[in-house]
C-alpha cells in the first residue's frame, strides 16, 4: 500500500479499476440515503455530503449515472450539522418522508442504524444496509417483513471479514470503526475525569485488546506510568507487546484476566472487551473497584451490552439506560465514571464521516451489483451463491479481486433475503436462536 494515499483511496481505485471491465444492464441506478432521528438520542448519519460525491464520481467512472436520495434534515444533528443544501450540493436532491414513499426502483437504502417506521413506506425491492440489532426486536425490521419491499437486509456490522485482508483493514470494517471511534472517546473521557479530581499519572488497566482497547490505549498516555492490558486470547496478547512498545510504553504488563492485585491502586480503568450480540461479560466486582485509587477514573464501552461490573443490585434484564444509572448511584462520588449507552454519538459530525469512509466501498460495490445485473432482486441471487466464510490470513484470498472479497462480506452481513415473494432467514445464527427466528417469522405473516 503506498504510503502517500490511505486505505481508502486505495480501496477506491482498486475496487473502480476492476468494476471497469465489468459490462452493465443498466446505465442509471438509484440510492437512498435514510435517517436516523427516529432512534432516540442518535445524532449520526451514514454518510457525509463528501461521501456521495465520491459514490457518484466512482459510479460515473464505471459508465453508471447515479441518482442520489436524501431524507431531509438527515444530517442535521451530527453538529456541526451536515445541512439539507450541504448534501444537494453534493449532487443528492433532498426529499420528505411523505416523497420519498413515492420514489420508485430503488436499488439501495443505507442508514447508519436499524431500519425505523418510514422505511415500510418506501416502495421497490431495495437492498437495506445498516446496523440492525435484530437480538432486541426493532419494530422497524417487523414493519419491512410485512411490507416485503426489499430483495436483502444487510447488517452493517456482520459485513466484513475478507476484503480486510487485502487492504490491510479491520475485520468487520463498518462495526469496526465505530468501536475504534468509541474507544478514543473512553480514553479521552478516562484522561478528563482523572484532570477533573485531580489524579495525576498511574497505572491504567484497559480490559481488552482489540480495535476499542487500542484506540483507547492511544488517549491514556498522558496519565499513564504503568500501562496493563487485560486480553484473554493468547495471539493477541503476543500482538500487544509488540504494539505497545511502537506508541511509546515502556511499562507495561500484558496479562489473561483480571485480579484483585490488577486493580490495586490503579487510576484509571476502560472496560473494551467485545461481547458480540450478548450481554457483557462481568469481568470484576464492585469488591474489586474499591481497591483502586480515591478518585480513580472509568470508562464502560460495553454498557450498551449491560456494563462490565458484577454489584449486588445487577439484573440482567436491565437495559443499557437503567444498568448505567445503577452505576453512577453505585460508584457515586469516588469515581469519575463515564459511559453511554453509544458512544460515538459523543460526536456525532467526526463519527458520521468515519462511519461513512467504512461504509462507502460496500454501497458502492452493491449499486455497481445492481447495475450490473440489473436488479436488487438479481444482486441478492448473486450474493447468495457464495457461502458465508471467515478467514483467516492474506493467504487464503491472495487469489481474489478486491471486488470478489467485497461480495464475500457482503454476503456475509445478509441477514434477511426475499426470494421469489418468500422470506428467507440468511444468518445461521439468527436461525438457530428460537425466539428471535420466530419473531421474524411471525412478522412476515409466516
Amino acid at each position: 500500500m503506498s504510503n502517500s494515499k490511505t486505505s481508502l483511496e486505495v480501496t477506491r481505485e482498486t475496487l473502480l479499476s476492476e468494476l471497469k471491465e465489468f459490462s452493465m444492464s443498466r446505465s442509471t441506478v438509484r440510492f437512498l440515503l435514510g435517517t436516523d432521528e427516529h432512534i432516540p438520542h442518535e445524532a449520526r448519519v451514514a454518510m457525509a455530503p463528501h461521501h456521495l460525491e465520491m459514490l457518484q464520481e466512482d459510479l460515473q467512472g464505471i459508465g453508471v449515472d447515479l441518482e442520489i436520495f436524501v431524507i431531509s434534515g438527515a444530517g442535521d444533528r451530527a453538529k456541526p450539522a451536515f445541512t439539507d443544501e450541504d448534501y444537494e450540493l453534493a449532487g443528492a436532491e433532498v426529499v420528505t418522508l411523505e416523497e420519498a414513499a413515492e420514489l420508485e426502483d430503488l436499488d439501495v437504502v443505507h442508514a447508519l442504524k436499524e431500519p425505523t417506521e418510514y422505511e415500510a413506506t418506501l416502495p421497490g425491492s431495495m437492498l437495506r444496509i445498516g446496523a440492525l440489532h435484530l437480538a432486541s426486536k426493532p419494530p422497524g425490521i417487523c414493519d419491512l417483513l410485512a411490507k416485503r419491499n426489499f430483495s436483502a437486509i444487510l447488517d452493517g456490522g456482520t459485513v466484513g471479514n475478507c476484503s480486510y485482508l487485502l487492504v490491510e483493514g479491520d475485520r468487520t470494517p463498518i462495526v469496526g470503526s465505530m468501536s475504534r471511534f468509541a474507544g478514543m472517546v473512553a480514553g479521552r473521557k478516562l484522561v478528563e475525569g482523572l484532570d477533573r479530581n485531580g489524579v495525576g499519572p498511574g497505572k491504567v488497566v484497559i480490559v481488552g485488546g482489540g480495535i476499542a482497547g487500542r484506540s483507547a490505549i492511544r488517549e491514556v498516555g498522558p496519565k499513564t506510568e504503568q500501562l496493563v492490558v487485560i486480553e484473554p486470547w493468547e495471539p493477541m496478547r503476543r500482538q500487544l507487546k509488540t504494539f505497545l512498545p511502537g506508541l511509546g510504553f515502556s511499562e507495561f504488563e500484558v496479562q489473561a484476566e483480571l485480579t484483585d492485585e490488577t486493580l490495586e491502586g490503579a487510576v484509571g480503568l476502560v472496560f473494551a472487551h467485545r461481547s458480540g450480540a450478548k450481554a457483557a461479560e462481568k469481568v470484576c466486582h464492585y469488591d474489586q473497584i474499591r481497591n483502586m485509587a480515591k478518585g480513580a477514573a472509568i470508562s464502560d464501552i460495553a454498557i450498551d451490552q449491560g456494563g462490565s461490573i458484577a454489584h449486588d443490585g445487577y439484573n440482567e434484564e436491565d437495559d443499557a439506560t437503567t444498568a448505567r444509572r445503577k452505576y453512577i448511584e453505585l460508584l457515586g462520588d469516588d469515581f469519575a465514571y463515564y459511559a453511554e449507552v453509544n458512544m460515538p454519538r459523543e460526536e456525532p459530525h467526526h463519527a458520521s464521516i468515519t462511519h461513512g469512509d467504512a461504509s462507502l466501498p460496500y454501497v458502492t460495490a452493491l449499486l455497481a451489483l445492481c447495475a450490473h445485473l440489473g436488479s436488487p432482486e438479481a444482486a441478492t441471487r448473486r450474493l447468495l451463491e457464495f457461502s458465508v466464510k471467515l478467514y483467516g490470513t492474506r493467504d487464503d484470498v491472495e487469489e481474489m479481486s478486491l471486488f470478489e472479497a467485497i461480495l464475500q462480506d457482503l454476503r456475509n452481513g445478509i441477514q434477511l433475503a426475499q426470494l421469489d415473494g418468500e422470506i428467507h432467514i440468511t444468518d445461521s445464527d439468527i436461525e438457530n436462536d428460537a425466539t428471535l427466528s420466530a419473531w421474524l417469522k411471525s412478522c412476515a405473516g409466516a
